[in-house]
């Protein structure tokens, strides 16, 4: 009888242990996973102070009878603007770089957001998986045409360069810039 009660105690203190372990498995995950989010988000908000200023920006001192804007696509812009407030109007331009620029990472989706400043490029952050622009005219209407766009839409989201268990922290992000200089709404 007493080796069926200690077979019984083994079995019982094995499922007890197993569980507590599998608890500790799920906590690390699930901690790693939240600090992955937390570090998107870090990435995130740095790479938004410039993009906000400069898109807010657009147009800043340039002559109403010229356009703001150079060049435009959904995943591209470039415009005119007095950034560094010196009385002299820059080109600024952002695009996003190809993935096989960052197969060094662990994320195979992640790529590099480059501005330029008057011909000068650097990236300004890693780990961009999504850039979207779409322009619209004053009655809301989707266009291209450089002339008439008032509101610009910026959609972009970002995941760490390395992930846990492939699964990456990501933040995402989306708003609407109608800068005062390209036209009121």
């Amino acid at each position: 009888m007493g080796d069926i009660q200690l077979a019984g105690t083994f079995i019982i203190g094995g499922m007890v242990l197993l569980t507590i372990f599998g608890m500790n498995v799920e906590i690390l995950e699930t901690n790693s996973l939240n600090s992955l989010g937390r570090m998107a988000q870090e990435n995130m908000g740095e790479m938004l102070s410039i993009i906000q200023y400069d898109f807010k920006k657009i147009g800043n001192q340039v002559p109403r009878t010229s356009n703001a804007l150079i060049a435009v696509s959904d995943t591209t812009i470039s415009f005119l603007a007095d950034i560094d407030q010196n009385g002299s109007i820059d080109t600024i331009a952002y695009r996003v770089g190809p993935a096989s620029e960052t197969s060094s990472t662990d994320n195979p989706s992640d790529r590099l957001l480059y501005r330029s400043v008057n011909g000068v490029e650097y990236d300004v952050g890693l780990g961009i998986t999504q850039w979207q622009l779409s322009y619209f005219n004053e009655d809301m209407g989707s266009t291209m045409a450089l002339d008439s766009i008032r509101l610009i839409e910026l959609s972009l989201t970002v995941e760490t360069i390395y992930g846990y268990n492939e699964q990456y922290g990501s933040a995402s992000w989306s708003t609407q810039f109608a800068p005062k200089n390209m036209g009121v709404l």
